[in-house]
């Protein structure tokens, strides 16, 4: 059935049916109508054909519905029509439509795909000129305002005329938009004084993002997106109730976004990584509301979250979450905003775990995770590692590889489809294979596909599903091994340990047990009673890390400006020591135990995969850092004022050794022109090079215990908070709010509210007085005794555990 475009007038409506026309003969017209509604294919989507509604589709194969005449008479029968697949340019619904019509609608986004694209005929633009005749307007006058419509609709309402407006004469380039955002402010300031102008331009914008009239498939088509992105009505909106009468505007443009292809994301990341802080916060921001503007529509009072089976098939929130991701990739190269500004907190009321399932069963791996920054980029051609070790980039480098962006968001779809326009997989479509839909070749849309939507604690909540079902299973095969072999054997891993020898009887009862780690874990001190509820567990990680980090043990060196502790690439030490450190810190969080360790951010970077920079080796030796620092930043000649080859030196045992960094290094000197990668070099030997022996032991213990895809899920720093806890301020007031009180009160089971309690036991007002007053340094060290660790744990001082029990009545003593 044939449906017109949208039009806001009837004289541009007659003007597009009429070149439609002409490219679009009547007879095949009528022929494809015909054979599309006898498909049965077609007669099962045929609600969408009739009754086209943006909101009724959300799957994600959809009919193509020609656009043409409905005034034409019966073509002949019989008459063979060649077929070609694609992927809709707004939602990437999976299409199939003839190669002989130039455009057609997506019946699930409603989206217009000219696969042919429009003529370009230059038209008006708004220039610094016009916005300095508006500015001067004190009033706008009838003939003045009626010039403004027509200004706006012929600029908003095409690619072409909006994306050359606003120019600032620059070249555009991977750190250059070419786009004056200046006075794309003043306009849309200008605008904002009369609603009917804001109408008009919304509708406009609608209009042109159902109709972008091409597809857009170079960083030139971009530019007009930017432009609807910085409309300020979109960030007003989003606390209003009217916010929904927005979201058509956003959802096709996140929808565009979100589709373009490798190259045109490549700029966009770029040209996101270099805007003011206040607006890349503010764009992250809106789509995150817009996220939860579409899942608030699946959950109810009744059953919660939303359920998977509602929020998976939603084109809109895929969009969003695709598009949040360039943000992210962008964030990861320059820092600008927390790793915890992309949370969406309605997420955590979503069945996660049923989220993750779905995820695993596709194989399909997370979207954004750790971005490293490579030597060799596929776009330029130049070479922009020593630019990005440095941290001062080339104006014209871009910051992030298209390879890194390529695996990161376009592996994330699996799809065999050609893009639209394309001929090569056309087929000839005959009466005894007319169906115009083919199934899709997406993946349906997951959270945990997409995982800097996902809170600390609904990672947090996947981590321990994920170590719950591993020691279930191994404790079922322990129950069905005793019943097998009739042999008792331990639904948990019981590690029995001497205290003065904690570090050899534990390496020895781990490596006997290795199958087994991802039981529960219990522990006994040999000749001393007790249970363990979770306190001697705690005893022995704090014990055990204490032994093992201790700088005369000769595992660990410590820097004395930074404090960090580092692999001793000196040690005599077996590799079996630090396969041991590698599986504390996994059996720490897998159950959920904080370790007090001063691990420096580095390390959590390397354990997934991620490369080391200047920035890392500030933190972890400042001293070093300044000196390479001042080596690059230098302006004489390096080679007579610093007289440095290329070599490393570090201490061994109390004297100074020199180490080549390349192959004759020590005959190289540094010189202005190679002193960038010998700071690189430098850095490398640092993290990877010097310390392989002793890391790789401790990565294979690290992932014997918590490998597995829910540690995909995580970021560098938020592995960190996970071993080491969160060094926020202790608030005395918030931990006195979650405490928890055994014992106090009557003793006939009469239950008393907090408080009740505190009102009533003088003794508990007293602590919390003598707590408060305490200075920050005695809060910790109590902190301590009472929970093992002086850290908060990564979910916040709200989950953390302190109990205050009473022993027994009060006596003489």
């Amino acid at each position: 059935m044939p449906v017109p475009s949208p039009s806001v007038s009837s004289a541009s409506s007659s003007r597009q049916k009429h070149n439609r026309s002409q490219s679009f003969p009547a007879a095949i017209s009528q022929v494809i109508s015909r054979q599309l509604h006898n498909s049965p294919s077609s007669k099962k989507s045929s609600k969408y054909a009739d009754h086209p509604s943006e909101d009724g589709g959300k799957g994600s194969s959809a009919t193509a519905i020609p656009e043409s005449p409905t005034d034409q008479k019966s073509a002949p029968k019989e008459l063979p029509i060649a077929l070609t697949t694609g992927l809709c340019m707004c939602c990437l619904s999976s299409l199939r439509y003839p190669v002989s019509i130039p455009c057609f609608r997506c019946t699930v986004c409603q989206t217009t795909n000219d696969v042919t694209p429009l003529p370009s005929k230059p038209g008006s633009t708004i220039t610094p000129a016009f916005l300095g005749e508006l500015a001067n307007l004190e009033s706008i006058p009838e003939d003045a305002y009626k010039n403004i419509e027509d200004r706006i609709i012929a600029v908003f309402q095409s690619c072409d005329n909006l994306s050359n407006s606003f120019s600032n004469g620059k070249k555009l380039t991977y750190s250059e938009t070419s786009l004056d955002f200046g006075q794309v402010s003043k306009f849309y300031e200008f605008i904002s004084s009369s609603s009917q102008l804001m109408r008009l331009m919304l509708k406009s914008s609608e209009i042109l993002l159902k109709r972008p009239g091409r597809i857009l498939t170079v960083p030139g088509d971009l530019k007009f997106l930017l432009i609807i992105l910085e409309n300020p009505v979109l960030y007003s909106a989003r606390s209003s109730p009217s916010y929904g009468h927005h979201s058509p505007i956003l959802k096709r443009l996140l929808g565009l976004i979100s589709s373009l292809n490798i190259t045109c994301h490549h700029y966009l990341v770029n040209w996101f990584a270099r805007l003011p802080t206040e607006s890349f916060r503010a764009k992250v921001e809106l789509i995150n509301s817009f996220t939860t503007h579409r899942l608030a529509k699946y959950c109810s009072s009744r059953s919660g979250g939303a359920k998977f089976e509602t929020y998976g098939s939603d084109w809109r929130i895929r969009a969003a979450a695709r598009t949040l991701s360039l943000f992210f990739a962008a964030n990861i190269q320059v820092s600008k905003i927390p790793t915890s500004s992309f949370y969406n907190t309605l997420v955590d009321y979503i069945d996660i775990t049923h989220d993750f399932d779905i995820w695993e069963k596709q194989g399909i791996p997370s979207v954004v995770g750790p971005v490293t920054r490579t030597s060799n980029f596929s776009a330029p051609s130049q070479n922009a590692s020593s630019n990005l070790s440095s941290g001062s980039a080339s104006p014209h480098s871009p910051i992030l590889p298209i390879s890194s962006l390529s695996q990161a968001l376009h592996n994330s779809a699996k799809t065999a489809s050609a893009p639209l326009g394309s001929t090569t997989s056309s087929s000839t479509h005959d009466n005894s294979s007319n169906s115009a839909v083919i199934p899709s070749n997406f993946t349906t849309f997951t959270f945990c596909q997409y995982p800097f939507y996902l809170s600390m604690g609904s990672k947090i909540t996947i981590l321990e599903y994920d170590a719950r079902r591993q020691m279930e299973i191994k404790a079922r095969e322990a129950f069905f091994s005793t019943l097998n072999y009739k042999r008792i054997v331990q639904p948990h891993l019981v590690l029995k340990v001497r205290r003065n020898c904690i570090i050899e009887d534990s390496l020895r009862q781990i490596s006997s047990n290795e199958m087994e780690l991802k039981k529960g874990l219990k522990i006994e001190f040999i000749g001393e009673d007790g249970v363990d509820a979770g306190g001697l567990r705690k005893e022995w990680f704090l014990l055990l890390v204490r032994d093992m980090f201790d700088p005369l043990n000769g595992m660990f060196v410590y820097d004395e400006v930074s404090n960090y502790c580092w692999f001793n690439h000196a040690t005599f030490e077996t590799s079996d020591q630090y396969f041991l450190v590698g599986v504390v810190l996994g059996l720490a969080i897998y159950n959920s135990t904080i370790l007090d360790i001063q691990l420096p951010p580095a390390l959590f970077k390397k354990l997934l995969g991620c490369q080391c920079t200047m920035e890392d080796l500030m933190l972890l030796k400042p001293s070093l850092a300044r000196g390479l620092q001042q080596l690059l930043d230098y302006e004489g000649n390096v080679e007579e004022t610093f007289c440095r080859d290329f070599v490393a030196e570090h201490e061994v045992y109390g004297s100074v050794v020199q180490v080549p960094l390349i192959p004759g290094g020590e005959h190289k000197p540094v010189t202005n022109a190679n002193r960038q990668d010998f700071v690189n070099k430098y850095i490398q030997f640092i993290f990877d090079v010097s310390v392989a022996r002793q890391f790789q032991p401790f990565k294979r213990g690290f992932y014997h215990v918590i490998g597995g895809n829910a540690l995909t899920l995580f970021r560098p720093e938020e592995i960190e908070l996970l071993v080491r806890g969160s060094d926020e301020g202790l608030d005395v007031a918030a931990l006195r709010a979650v405490a928890v009180y055994d014992g106090w009160g009557p003793g006939n089971n009469t239950k008393m509210s907090i408080h009740e309690i505190e009102g009533s036991e003088p003794v508990i007002s007293w602590f919390w007085e003598f707590f408060a007053n305490m200075d920050t340094r005695d809060q910790r060290r109590l902190l301590t005794f009472v929970t093992g660790s002086d850290r908060i744990p990564a979910t916040g001082i709200a989950n953390l555990i302190f109990k205050i029990s009473k022993l027994g009545e009060d006596s003489e003593r």
